[in-house]
């Protein structure tokens, strides 16, 4: 009998692991993001909120990165 241990992973699991990490990259990438247009327009130095554009960017591109792509084979 094939029985799972409590510690033990199934590749299921860990796909969905995996897929709930890209989703809050994707999140705070969006946050990131929003708040630095923010900064940007309410303050007075136009570049205030550039760090944070940037910040958001790099993070919803890693997201975005690790996603399976589908198969176009038939």
């Amino acid at each position: 009998m094939d029985e799972e241990r409590p510690g033990q992973q199934t590749e299921a699991s860990a796909k969905a692991a995996a897929e709930k990490r890209r989703n809050d990259d994707v999140g705070v990438g969006v946050v990131f993001s929003l708040l630095g247009v923010t900064l940007f327009l309410t303050l007075d130095s136009p570049w205030a909120g550039l760090p944070m554009v940037v910040i958001g960017i790099v993070c919803v591109h890693l997201g975005m990165r690790g996603r399976p792509r589908r198969r176009t084979d038939d």
